[in-house]
């Protein structure tokens, strides 16, 4: 027993002289379970702690220095998030639930401020890693496009609770975070050239359409077609967005002299701006079904 406590005593003497530096590379940080542990880990092979100094004995040592702790429920299961840095807001906190995620859609809209739409849900988003090599294009045909918006849409299952709010989290295609940009506290978020492009793409978490030309209405001069474009060029989707988001940048309030480098990528297939509805309205220029206030 007395052996035990020589053994207690040196692993809390080790940390304790060396709390200043343990805390200061906790700054700007977050961690859930298992970053704690990978932490611990590296605490270790920096000699600031005994080498058998365990997870346990980190989370005990540092409970008195927490910061704020946030717990959300996915699938029935808790996941928790930690902070020993008591400067850091809770727009950072939930950014760690994913590496390398950041805000987007409407959520980037709400980070900047410009918008309080769908501000019932944050969107989380990470990107998939790039593909290696090359990839062959699928080749689009008429038909499967009709078909593919006869069908419902597809949403993702990752959904969390945080207070009153849903977290959820989505999973775009490898831009290398284009158009992604960091304030100074560390959150990352979409611009609103990117946050437009994802909502397009995503109008099934908006509602239809209309809200989302009700939505970047107001905010059109924020607006840089080039920089829009080239959110679009970095996607490389197989589907036609490029007359999509024409269309969607007509409706709110740009000339079609501005949009012709839009319209230049415009070719034969027909496109839609929304699934599964009773019946569409037709736009000869954009070749895009889109619907109107009413449906």
């Amino acid at each position: 027993m007395e052996l035990e406590l020589v053994k207690i005593s040196k692993r809390r003497d080790l940390f304790s002289k060396n709390i200043s530096i343990i805390l200061s590379l906790t700054k700007d940080r977050t961690f859930t379970t298992t970053q704690l542990t990978k932490f611990c880990k590296e605490l270790r092979e920096k000699g600031l702690v005994a080498q058998t100094f365990s997870h346990y004995n980190l989370v005990t040592e540092l409970s008195e220095y927490l910061a704020k702790h946030i717990k959300i429920e996915i699938d029935g299961d808790f996941q928790s998030i930690f902070s020993y840095d008591k400067n850091i807001g809770v727009d950072r906190m939930l950014l760690g639930f994913k590496k390398n995620s950041f805000y987007s859609m409407s959520s980037a809209l709400y980070i900047l401020n410009i918008s309080k739409f769908r501000g019932e849900f944050i969107f989380i988003s990470q990107e998939l890693s790039k593909k290696n090599g090359s990839h062959i294009k699928t080749t689009l045909t008429q038909d499967a496009i009709d078909s593919a918006f006869k069908k419902d849409y597809r949403r993702t299952q990752k959904i969390g609770k945080y207070q009153e709010k849903y977290l959820v989290f989505l999973y775009p295609k490898y831009t290398d975070y284009f158009e992604v940009v960091t304030r100074e506290d560390g959150v990352r978020h979409s611009s609103i050239h990117r946050a437009f492009v994802e909502m397009i793409v995503n109008v099934q978490y908006f509602k239809d359409s209309l809200h989302i030309i009700d939505t970047f209405k107001p905010l059109k001069s924020k607006l840089d077609l080039n920089t829009v474009f080239e959110v679009l060029k970095r996607f490389d989707f197989i589907y036609p967005y490029f007359q999509c988001v024409g269309f969607y940048l007509e409706q709110i309030g740009f000339s079609k002299s501005e949009l012709e480098r839009f319209k230049a990528e415009v070719g034969e297939l027909k496109f839609y701006t929304d699934k599964k509805m009773d019946s569409y309205l037709y736009d000869e220029y954009w070749k895009i079904y889109y619907i109107e206030k009413g449906e």
